[in-house]
């Protein structure tokens, strides 16, 4: 996707090396002093609107910016000669903080940099913008942005994104040097757009955290360099991750067209070259920069058998579940190796061995460990749109009290840790519930076996229906969230007619407070197929997408897992006059080899029937095991959690990340 274009730069090219670019550029250091007041705890140096000081680019001692407020509107920058600049800045935060407030401490005090690392803006639990204007039209810039230096941040994360593209900072807690992706990222093409704005967006890893110290930008033209031997030409040229770049030429200035040389390429923070015969002629160069950022994602919604987002265009979803994460299934992940068969169960028994913090902070332990932002890149990487999220009231209330009184206060940390990533990824996130309260199944997936008491218990559909509402009312508006839902595979109520009713009753509550995302309804119970559902317009369904699930247990062959895709297609053909998407939300060829899942993605492909395969991640059986995209590589250490200690379960967890002891199921085709 272009956003902008660039041509950065033309080289007259004969038999040697010429260097196309601007002179010098001045440089803009802003540094970012509030924290609040005194009533933060003594703050720290205010220095007023200038200071002096050191960063990445630039001397110690060249003048910075100091900025003394949280928010703020058209501020006039000077450059760090002392110059007045024509560029002004528009930001916004969540507050201000200093290191040094109730007995923190940061690691620079005494070195060049301790005036720009120690107060820091926040972001407040939502993203926060720093705007600039006055630069340059569609030119290139090296922008250095610093996040937190507080001792007491160690492992705090800040997400930073330009033009679409996002480098994070992890901040380690130690260290008086500047260090890149710990102390600072920088984007050293960075575009200014066709009026000579630029936006710079901040947030956190799914807390109210995410900061910026300061920053500084400076003119950074593309230098292209050329080498001949006469008759072959060689252009070379700096690249950054996150843009791609296009070599182009002309004979003559005055040809109309630029022509391509060669294929896009995609930067990699290295120089690229590409070669041209001329055959002796000379000719202009030219490099045209655009982000490869991901498209933004807009809002989905139905149109006709269709997903389309909000320019009507087509979005299949493709994808999948991130099982075993938010819901521990025994089968699939290192929930316990002992007698605990449930979520429901391990939450309980940590409670009452550690008490509720450190419980949290295990399930928290946990849960960034199964899914990190590397298992999303690999998502992405891996060419799908979308993942399918199982959750469960033992997510969002206290696991003794599903009052609204019991709703966590870090309910959506992890969630919307999830939906922010996706976002910056271009990944679709379908909000699945898989465990109402009070179960809709006797099934463990559901976060607590053998229960099933939903159907009978108005307290239970009533505190679900709360549930809903707090999360639409959460995400409403939210377009990385493809929709929502209902309930996951309702297999054991008592009567097709309470499935309907509790679908209807959930819609209903859901759209009293959200009625832009779509419905997905399941087809889970019973036959499991498009007869348990009934025509949309029966009960005013509207912007609905009806789900169906595809497993061939006990199959022995692969025409036997084919049948079942095929027949999938066929239930949707079989229904089109209803007007209504399909999505396999789950489905799985049972281990018998490429070609089934190759088989299956192809016919719901051709379909235009969505999908999403069951499981990104699985403990089932080593690589290659049927139920994993990744399988584990070896056996890592599963905790007991009723025997360990709780440093031994939180070590344990660890060791299953995926980057950890995970390799990639190539056998599956996928």
């Amino acid at each position: 996707m272009n956003i902008k274009q660039l041509s950065a730069g033309i080289a007259l090219v004969f038999s040697f090396s010429l260097s196309a670019g601007l002179s010098q550029a001045q440089l803009i250091n802003v540094d970012f002093n509030q924290n609040n007041g005194p009533g933060w705890g003594g703050g720290g140096p205010n220095p007023g609107p200038t200071m002096t000081g050191a960063g990445v680019l630039g001397t110690t001692g060249q003048q910075w910016n100091g900025i003394n407020v949280n928010n703020g509107s058209g501020i006039p920058l000077i450059y760090a000669n002392g110059n007045a600049s024509l560029v002004r800045m528009s930001f916004t935060s969540g507050g201000g903080y200093d290191a040094n407030s109730y007995g923190g401490a940061t690691p620079f005090a005494g070195t060049a940099y301790d005036a720009l690392m120690e107060d820091y803006l926040y972001n407040g639990g939502t993203n926060q913008t720093i705007t600039l204007s006055g630069l340059a039209t569609n030119s290139t810039y090296n922008l250095v942005l610093y996040n937190a230096a507080n001792t007491g941040a160690s492992g705090r994360t800040t997400f930073f994104t330009v033009n679409d593209n996002t480098l994070s900072s992890v901040w380690n807690a130690s260290g008086s040097t500047l260090i890149a992706g710990v102390d600072y990222v920088e984007f050293t093409s960075a575009l200014s757009d066709g009026s000579g704005n630029m936006v710079i967006t901040y947030n956190g890893d799914g807390s109210v955290e995410g900061d910026v110290n300061g920053f500084q930008i400076q003119p950074a033209p593309i230098s292209i360099n050329a080498s001949s031997n006469n008759t072959n030409i060689t252009v070379f040229f700096p690249t950054q991750s996150g843009f791609n770049y296009q070599a182009q030429y002309k004979t003559n200035l005055s040809d109309a067209n630029w022509i391509p040389l060669g294929n896009t390429i995609a930067g990699n923070n290295a120089v690229q070259s590409v070669a041209d015969i001329t055959g002796g002629n000379s000719r202009f160069y030219r490099i045209q920069l655009s982000t490869n950022a991901l498209p933004l994602l807009s809002m989905l919604h139905t149109s006709g058998t269709n997903i389309v987002n909000a320019a009507g265009n087509v979005v299949q979803l493709r994808g999948l579940n991130l099982g075993g994460w938010f819901i521990m299934e025994k089968w699939m992940c290192p929930l316990d190796s002992g007698n605990l068969p449930d979520t429901y169960s391990a939450i309980t028994n940590l409670d009452s061995r550690f008490g509720v913090i450190t419980e949290q902070s295990l399930i928290h332990t946990y849960q960034t460990s199964w899914i990190t932002t590397t298992d999303l890149d690999n998502i992405t990487n891996g060419g799908f749109n979308c993942v399918r999220m199982p959750v469960w009231w033992g997510n969002f209330y206290s696991i003794t009290n599903t009052t609204a009184s019991g709703w966590r206060s870090d309910a959506f940390t992890v969630l919307d840790w999830l939906v922010t990533n996706c976002a910056s990824r271009g990944i679709y996130v379908v909000l699945d519930m898989h465990g109402v309260i009070g179960g809709e199944s006797t099934s463990g997936d559901t976060g607590q076996q053998n229960l099933n008491q939903y159907w009978t218990s108005a307290v239970d559909q009533s505190e679900t229906d709360y549930m809903w509402t707090k999360l639409a009312t959460h995400y409403n508006g939210n377009p990385t969230i493809a929709g929502y839902d209902l309930i996951n595979e309702p297999d054991n109520a008592p009567s097709t007619a309470a499935v309907i009713s509790a679908y209807t009753n959930i819609y209903t509550t859901i759209h009293a407070v959200d009625t832009g995302h779509i419905a997905f309804i399941e087809g889970t119970f019973g036959n499991w197929d498009w007869n348990m559902l009934p025509a949309p317009a029966t009960y005013n369904w509207t912007n609905v997408v009806y789900s169906m699930h595809e497993y061939v247990f006990g199959a022995t062959n692969a025409a036997q897992v084919e049948a079942g895709s095929a027949g999938q297609v066929s239930d949707f053909n079989n229904h089109l006059s209803w007007n209504v998407p399909d999505y396999v939300g789950e489905w799985n060829d049972m281990s018998l080899g490429a070609a089934s899942y190759e088989y299956s993605i192809n016919a719901y492909d051709q379909a235009g029937i969505s999908w999403g395969m069951w499981s990104y991640k699985a403990t089932d059986g080593l690589l290659p095991d049927g139920w994993g995209w990744y399988d584990p590589t070896y056996w890592p250490t599963t905790p007991n959690l009723e025997t360990d200690s709780a440093a031994t379960i939180s070590n344990d967890w660890q060791q299953w990340k995926t980057t950890k002891s995970f390799g990639i199921n190539t056998s599956v085709g996928l």
